[in-house]
């Protein structure tokens, strides 16, 4: 065939696709007979740069014809292409052939030329591809590359063979702090290379960023797999000195069954599983089951239904007495939130949580101090006179710089004193928020405002707490009370004796039996809360309480 018609018949061959390799075969055919030329390989080589942290190596032979050829008589062209790697093509005489000539060597080198653009748009093709579905750091699949490979096992009806994981790396922010960003990328690469050490054929790892991982493994593999990511060992060099790091991860675990339909499926409960998995102390793993599932996906209505809840004027301020042992009259009150929907009211129990974790619980705190400030406004206007009322605070609030002054706000907006408001927080352990809350604290009392700590003695900071924190109500958690123990009352004691020392009035909640009653008050306990006066109330039902304040004894006996 006449050189130029072969040359362009060549390059339109080429030119047909721009993302196979397989199409050269097809378009080096006529070349390779007229040349007698029996194989054509192709190399690319490059380094790690920002398309592929990983660098990539790879050979194809690009053409062959079946039969034998003369590697002696090897013909190579080399490209450099833009991010520094090498693209080499080499080509073979078959066996009995002469080597190629100088003047082969010339007719042949535009084609070599054609097959470098070619392959270098499949390159940029199937980069861009590979971009969409494979983590740029470690070369692992990322969210979008795992939930093809999951789809693809469910199209071969293989996916019920496997349980799904989702980690995320314990602690990890510290290995980042010690080794900094660049380092910290080096071990995410080793630790992923461990772990895909583990994979067998079929099994998948991908990386969804940060140090978040999730896997598809064998279910007869499940807890060796955990036994791996409950401590994978790599390591950190800083100068020239390596250091050993041991990685953790908390793991949710996916058993996958039939009704399983697709990807998306098994990405959404893989993040739930995690998500369960990060709230259970002491619990390094957690399997979903199909309760924790559907209570999850409560949950999730909850939060979704959250704003129109507030339209809808859906959230109510409900209040429970606290009681002076001595007389019992209504010394105080906490204000409670109750959500009523659809003529029900959700148990606190199951929403508070869901809004602790999401943030909205800030907004539904700030509401309830209004609504209490508006109905001390006006229990005023009608002559009656308040007693001070407890609004409970998450300890969400605690990175709020303003949270203060906001308080502050809505109490002069209603023209609340502050003798008639009480904020309560949770004993916290964490050293970072014990520090916001004594400065949140000291800015109250320059106030006036009374600060009371919920739960006190659940925490692990509790005598720290008494000695550092400016509180003036401490609020006794009901475990104190549930059993009467010897170990319990000396502790109780201690606790009642030691705060009223630092001038501190102590509330037991929780009180629901006589018996308890009478044990507080032999521990000189002057205030409860609890069902054994009233449980919490609507505001109208707490008006007429308000009003007489006081409880009769004997009715109390009787109702127990």
């Amino acid at each position: 065939m006449e050189y130029g018609i072969l040359l362009s018949e060549f390059i339109q061959t080429l030119a047909g696709t721009d993302n196979s390799l397989a199409i050269i075969a097809q378009a080096f055919a006529a070349v390779a007979e007229q040349y007698g030329i029996g194989e054509l390989k192709g190399t690319f080589s490059a380094p790690p740069g920002m398309c592929n942290r990983q660098g990539e190596e790879r050979a194809d032979v690009l053409y062959s014809n079946g039969a034998s050829v003369d590697r002696s008589t090897e013909y190579c062209n080399t490209y450099r292409t833009g991010e520094n790697g090498i693209v080499s093509f080499f080509i073979y005489k078959l066996q009995g052939k002469p080597a190629f000539t100088e003047e082969e060597k010339k007719e042949l080198k535009p084609f070599f030329d054609a097959l470098f653009i070619h392959f270098g748009r499949y390159r940029m093709i199937h980069s861009l591809q590979r971009m969409g579905i494979t983590d740029n750091l470690t070369g692992l699949p990322n969210t979008g590359g795992f939930m093809a490979y999951i789809n693809e096992c469910v199209r071969k009806n293989e996916l019920t063979q496997y349980n799904a994981f989702y980690f995320n790396l314990e602690r990890f922010s510290l290995v980042n702090k010690r080794f900094g960003v660049n380092e910290t990328d080096k071990i995410i690469i080793r630790y992923a290379k461990e772990l895909s050490r583990f994979l067998v054929e079929g099994e998948c790892l991908g990386r969804m960023g940060g140090d978040n991982f999730v896997a598809l493994i064998q279910k007869a593999r499940t807890y060796e797999f955990l036994e791996l990511i409950a401590g994978v060992k790599t390591f950190g060099i800083i100068g020239n000195q390596e250091f050993p790091v041991i990685v953790s991860a908390i793991a949710g675990v996916i058993e996958i069954d039939e009704s399983v339909e697709h990807g998306g499926m098994v990405m959404d409960d893989c993040r739930m599983a995690y998500n369960v998995a990060k709230y259970s102390e002491n619990k390094a793993y957690t399997f979903v089951s199909q309760e924790i599932k559907d209570r999850l996906y409560k949950e999730k209505q909850y939060a979704s239904r959250f704003a129109d809840a507030f339209e809808q004027k859906e959230f109510k301020t409900y209040y429970q007495p606290k009681v002076q042992t001595e007389d019992y009259v209504i010394v105080g009150a906490e204000a409670l939130v109750r959500w009523e929907h659809d003529g029900k009211l959700i148990p606190p129990g199951d929403f508070i949580p869901v809004f602790e974790r999401n943030g909205m619980v800030c907004k539904l705190d700030f509401f309830m101090l209004e609504q209490v400030c508006k109905d001390i406004k006006r229990w005023l206007e009608m002559g009656m006179e308040p007693v001070r009322v407890s609004v409970n605070f998450s300890r969400m609030h605690l990175t709020n710089p303003r949270l203060a002054d906001e308080i502050m706000e809505i109490m002069r907006t209603y023209e609340t004193e502050s003798k008639y408001v009480e904020i309560e927080l949770t004993e916290t352990v964490d050293e970072a928020e014990s520090e916001r809350l004594i400065a949140f604290m000291n800015r109250m009392k320059e106030c006036d405002v009374a600060m009371s700590i919920d739960d006190f003695g659940s925490g692990y900071s509790s005598l720290n707490l008494l000695r550092t924190f400016p509180v003036d109500v401490l609020k006794i958690d009901k475990t104190f009370i549930d059993t009467i123990g010897r170990s319990d009352r000396i502790v109780l004691s201690n606790i009642i004796r030691m705060a009223t020392e630092l001038e501190m009035d102590v509330v037991a909640e929780g009180v629901e039996t006589w018996e308890q009653l009478e044990y507080l008050k032999q521990m000189n306990c002057n205030v409860v809360q609890g069902f054994l006066f009233d449980r919490p109330m609507p505001r109208e039902q707490y008006e007429i309480k308000l009003q007489s304040k006081a409880y009769n004894p004997e009715l109390i006996c009787k109702s127990e």
